[in-house]
């Protein structure tokens, strides 16, 4: 578990180093946020999911950020090899940034960016202000699918057919080089297509559903205006 600055009363200075603008919070502020997330360092690679952020750094290294319920989870690897993690909660999307060598998290919900380094430390948290080049940048965070890095393109991707159109998350990450050889990163598509063509057949037979009820209530109401009930 993280070293929650609750117990020491200030997290360590550290200056904010993103491309959003932002502003300091108090530290009860701070501390008040970190306790309802709960951010935790992990060292073991957990089981790999649908990608719903990423971002490479100038090194190369991979963060990507899977989306369970309010169970969020963002894995750092060197290529294909895990390097180590954050688990945390909230029920909101969140996007992740790199600064250098450390990760900052950004809730998009709170319009909160907290900054965690390879260790897990907390090293500072701030307030995303409203701005238009802020809403630019957020809508970039959350819905690019490329990051350049050198002469190497990052790419998510799903691969499910007419699937792709409902799918809210990506299975699979791709490096192209500058000769345009594509190399497979992860794939996660098979789980992904199981688990959306489900959600589809789940809400087509809610919909179905409830096209039977609304027409039968509206037979019904036709019968009784007729007969007079």
């Amino acid at each position: 578990m993280l070293f929650v600055s609750l117990f020491i009363g200030t997290i360590a200075v550290h200056a904010v180093n993103t491309r959003f603008s932002a502003e300091q919070l108090s530290e009860k502020d701070k501390n008040t946020f970190l306790s309802n997330v709960d951010i935790s360092l992990i060292e073991e690679e957990p089981q790999m999911q649908s990608i719903v952020c990423f971002d490479v750094n100038g090194d190369e290294k991979i963060a990507l950020g899977y989306s369970d319920s309010e169970n969020k989870t963002i894995c750092v690897y060197s290529q294909n090899e895990f390097l180590y993690g954050y688990e945390f909660g909230c029920t909101g999307d969140f996007a992740v940034e790199w600064d250098e060598e450390n990760i900052n998290i950004y809730f998009v919900r709170s319009d909160i960016i907290v900054i965690v380094n390879q260790k897990g430390d907390i090293l500072d948290i701030a307030k995303v202000q409203n701005t238009t080049e802020n809403n630019r940048y957020h809508n970039f965070l959350l819905h690019s699918t490329e990051r350049l890095v050198g002469d190497r393109k990052y790419s998510l991707r799903n691969d499910m057919g007419i699937l792709n159109f409902v799918a809210s998350s990506y299975s699979q990450l791709t490096v192209t080089d500058a000769n345009g050889t594509e190399t497979m990163l992860f794939d996660v598509n098979s789980s992904q297509l199981a688990k959306t063509v489900a959600v589809s057949v789940l809400i087509t037979v809610f919909v179905c559903i409830a096209i039977v009820v609304i027409v039968k209530g509206y037979k019904k109401a036709l019968i009784d205006r007729k007969t007079g009930k």
